[in-house]
């Protein structure tokens, strides 16, 4: 879990409100001063004064996302969650862990994080009251930034299993300090402080979290745009505390063994031998008593991969979106065909081969929003097994491993291994299970000519090397 974003000292807690208020840079460190006051309420300088002058917030202008709400709330978690995934999506998001309120040194490195041309700011604080986030509406409201506010609460069982993560995390840090004790004192401290949202304050999501879909709901006011609608999407999904997932490519397949790429080839000999140990690996004929058992299986639509898992005990189901990427024109061809055949397709899908689209096929770009659907149906389970294919699971581990978007198609996704991913507060740790069985290696990094003129020689020195005949028709004694 997460640590908490608070503090225990109350001066602390005021000191960031302060530290804006001693600023005498930029009219909107002043706390109040650029809003008008109805009441408890204190409304946003766009509302009250419509004829100021402030120009309209461009559309692809920075978001800037803060977080409200007391102590063990799931703000952490959700935060870095929503980061992960515009970062996943190809956007520049960056969360930034404040005590409890945003300062000026918070907006100063904001600032310094759009001009580098990022894009999306998450600030992982409490803002508990309105002035605190008007500060920041100020701020916004005169740098341009479009601002979202999300509000998080959840019910007291959630609450409680939330306090108890968190005392988890911080005893394996300091063992001599009572946490339980001093983060209830520390909600007690600040509940009365807490001034819910008010409409008036702007674009708005309020979650009441809980890892029970019947129990976790999202409302939304004022979202509009794809990324506010994206991080909308994320939130909407109860987020899971304690995760594990097991990930592997199908068993070795006749056209690996060959050399050629997409098709819908059967398992050679050792991708049978494969799919018998990674059986007793998870449950299957053979295994430990005590070796883990998915509780569902997802597999491509694809003879390879359903055949890896048939021994695998659990319920199962062929998804398309975990198919293969398209090849187009260039399916159950080697890369010496593709070299021979369409020699400038081969060379530009090494000079970008993220973005590159296989003529009537599809990129990786096309990949990553097509297995989107996956990782969120991932992220609202546990105990999954998926096996599917080499360019699927690069996009779906590059989301766990933090993968810009360009390296996603160099991420090595190597046959005859099983990943594991399990949760760790909001991060993702991934062991690498190699299961000894012998295989052909189908790893291509890219070559340093990727010219259009280049020689057949230099397009194919990374090509991974192959068998001309399939297995089955070589002599046993290579069969591992």
């Amino acid at each position: 879990m997460a640590p908490i974003a608070t503090t225990n000292d109350p001066k602390l807690a005021q000191a960031g409100e302060d530290a804006l208020n001693g600023r005498s840079d930029a009219s909107y460190y002043s706390n109040h001063k650029n809003g008008i006051s109805e009441g408890s309420r204190s409304v946003p300088v766009a509302a009250a004064k419509p004829n100021s002058g402030l120009k309209p917030c461009p559309l692809r202008a920075p978001l800037v996302v803060t977080t409200v709400g007391l102590p063990c709330r799931g703000k952490s978690l959700a935060s870095h969650k929503v980061a992960r995934h515009l970062s996943w999506r190809g956007e520049s998001a960056k969360v930034f862990n404040v005590e409890s309120n945003a300062t000026a040194d918070t907006l100063h490195e904001i600032s310094a994080f759009f001009k580098e041309g990022n894009n999306v700011a998450i600030i992982d604080g409490m803002h508990l009251t309105r002035s605190s986030r008007q500060l920041l509406i100020n701020f916004c409201a005169e740098q341009l930034f479009h601002h979202l506010l999300i509000e998080f609460s959840c019910n007291d069982q959630c609450l409680r299993e939330n306090i108890d993560d968190t005392v988890k995390f911080y005893h394996q840090l300091d063992q001599n300090i009572d946490w339980e004790r001093r983060i209830k004192e520390n909600n007690e401290r600040l509940t009365p402080r807490f001034e819910p949202c008010s409409p008036l304050e702007g674009p708005m999501i309020t979650v009441n979290n809980s890892e029970d879909p019947m129990f976790h709901s999202v409302t939304a006011r004022g979202v509009r745009g794809s990324i506010q609608t994206n991080i909308l999407g994320v939130l909407a999904s109860p987020v899971i505390r304690q995760q594990t997932f097991y990930f592997s490519r199908h068993g070795e397949s006749e056209f690996n063994v060959l050399g050629r790429i997409g098709g819908d080839a059967d398992l050679s000999p050792r991708g049978m031998k494969y799919a018998e140990r990674l059986a007793r690996q998870l449950g299957g004929p053979g295994s430990a008593p005590d070796c883990p058992k998915p509780k569902l299986i997802w597999t491509s639509e694809l003879r390879r991969t359903i055949r890896t898992v048939q021994n695998i005990p659990g319920p199962r189901a062929a998804i398309k979106d975990l198919n293969e990427i398209n090849a187009g024109i260039c399916e159950g061809l080697t890369y010496e065909e593709i070299q021979e055949r369409f020699p400038q397709e081969f060379a530009w899908r090494d000079q970008d081969k993220f973005k590159y689209r296989y003529p009537h096929g599809e990129s990786y770009l096309d990949l990553l929003q097509r297995v989107d659907s996956v990782v969120q149906a991932l992220l609202a389970n546990t105990d999954v097994l998926v096996v599917s294919h080499q360019a699927v699971l690069r996009c779906i581990m590059a989301y766990f491993k933090g993968t810009k978007p360009d390296d996603v198609p160099y991420i090595n996704v190597p046959l005859h291994t099983l990943l594991i991913v399990r949760s760790y507060g909001y991060d993702f740790k991934v062991e690498t299970v190699p299961l000894k069985v012998e295989c052909v290696d189908t790893y291509r990094i890219q070559p340093k000519n990727c010219s259009t003129s280049r020689t057949t020689a230099d397009a194919l020195t990374t090509v991974p090397a192959h068998f001309d005949t399939p297995l089955s028709q070589q002599m046993p004694t290579t069969i591992s």
